[in-house]
């Protein structure tokens, strides 16, 4: 008889596991049926991070400084190589992590008995609780055409055996455009076709627009409002025919990278016999606490549905495990999780945008300040992006901050601690910082909306 059962060993499953132990559990297990630490140390923040750190290193080479030359080179075999020896040690340090606080790790596929019984492989285990952290994969669009013709996910985007010279991108949200991006500095010549009538459609649309002129003068073929009527494959690779503003259009290249978002893993689980419930996506619904339908089964995570973050995974399952060992309940919300797109410039935020606060009734105010205003901006070489604070009018309480700066999702720390702790424009106004960073465009931006707005 386990205290707690843990499905999925990613980033929700393994924080639920050790809150669990910290918590008093005495006798917790991990189920994991793939790769051990699940997608973002295997096949997703960490190597896709790493590989478009190196893209930019060799893209921009002396980052815009004429006294600097780097005649460099990117050997692919050993770029990879690299990747596949820090994800290495990632998994070894959490492998030895999760031994030293007596977690067991049980590999195999687990399927509820019963809400409280699982079968894991051949072996059945009884547990008195479970949080279901399984996570996602890749969602394949039923594109007619697309079991037909060789395509690329997030998993063999980053280990490909060449650089292909050309590439269409189907998917403008964060995944695509990291993923554009990357391969466009290391010379692919990419496509990028978005469904939607811009690129990133839930950020601020100063702050797309932005970043689409930015990655359009690096080259990347942007195409917005498209819908993509099949794929078929070809002589030289693959073509996709859409429609644009009412108009077919033929876009071929050697590669397809598909980018259009996750679905959750629960079709294997029998989670009907657990009494879990799940929406038509596969989701697992869960209340505000992380608890299921089900009442000694919580879930954390992507497999609960957006937002599919690392960061909201942490800290779901922190939540799920600490409500599974207590009576003081604690909430989820997902306004105060910080998101970071990777590109370069980078796209941050956390708290709402001017939009979202508006649908709220929440009457904001807005200040934007351009990137191009700050002294280390010049000193880097690189005056690309802007700030945007979303301010309620009614009590001046920061609401949302917003950016695209080189070193956005360094940035937003000072304003994730503004929207979790409610602190009005004057504290981050008042917060000041080393001068010259960049981290001083958000408090610098607050003093401009205190003058502008005589508060």
């Amino acid at each position: 008889m386990y205290d707690l059962v843990v499905i999925g060993s990613g980033a929700a499953g393994t924080t639920a596991a050790t809150t669990a132990v910290h918590k008093g559990a005495s006798r917790v297990a991990i189920v994991e049926r793939s790769s051990l630490w699940g997608t973002c140390v295997n096949t997703g923040c960490v190597p896709s991070k790493f590989l478009l750190t190196l893209a930019e290193y060799y893209y921009y080479k002396n980052h815009g400084h004429t006294g600097i030359g780097m005649d460099s080179r990117f050997n692919l075999s050993v770029v990879l190589a690299e990747k596949d020896s820090l994800i290495g040690r990632l998994k070894k340090k959490k492998t030895d992590r999760i031994a030293g606080l007596n977690i067991e790790i049980i590999e195999g596929n687990a399927v509820f008995l019963s809400p409280t019984k699982l079968q894991i492989g051949s072996r059945n285990v009884t547990t008195d609780r479970a949080i279901i952290a399984t996570g996602s994969s890749p969602a394949i669009p039923p594109i007619p055409g697309i079991n037909a013709v060789p395509f690329m996910t997030n998993a063999e985007a980053l280990s490909p055996e060449r650089i292909p010279g050309s590439l269409i991108v189907i998917g403008g949200r964060a995944l695509g455009l990291e993923f554009a991006q990357l391969y466009a500095h290391l010379g692919t010549k990419v496509m990028l076709l978005q469904r939607s009538a811009r690129i990133i459609p839930d950020e601020e649309p100063e702050i797309a627009d932005l970043l689409a002129g930015y990655l359009s003068e690096e080259g990347i073929d942007i195409r917005t409002g498209v819908e993509v009527k099949s794929v078929e494959k070809t002589t030289n690779g693959v073509a996709v025919t859409a429609i644009i503003e009412g108009t077919v259009q033929i876009f071929s290249a050697e590669q397809l990278l598909l980018a259009v978002g996750r679905s959750p893993n629960t079709k294997e689980l029998r989670l009907d016999r657990a009494g879990v419930k799940t929406a038509p996506s596969g989701a697992v619904l869960v209340d505000a606490t992380l608890r299921t339908s089900a009442p000694n089964i919580w879930a954390a995570g992507d497999v609960t549905g957006e937002p599919m973050l690392e960061t909201a995974a942490r800290y779901g399952g922190e939540i799920a495990a600490m409500n599974a060992f207590s009576d003081l309940k604690r909430s989820i919300i997902h306004s105060f999780i910080p998101h970071g797109i990777f590109t370069m410039p980078q796209v941050a935020g956390v708290g709402l945008t001017e939009a979202q606060a508006r649908t709220a009734g929440l009457d904001p105010i807005t200040q934007t300040l351009r990137m191009d205003s700050m002294v280390r901006s010049f000193m880097t070489g690189d005056t690309r992006g802007m700030v945007k604070i979303v301010v309620s009018k009614s009590d001046e309480h920061v609401l949302g901050v917003h950016l695209c700066a080189p070193l956005a999702t360094e940035i937003i720390e000072a304003s994730v601690l503004a929207v979790t702790q409610l602190l009005s424009v004057h504290d981050l106004a008042d917060m000041y910082h080393v001068f010259p960073t960049a981290g001083e465009a958000i408090s610098i931006c607050a003093r401009q909306f205190r003058k502008k707005n005589l508060c």
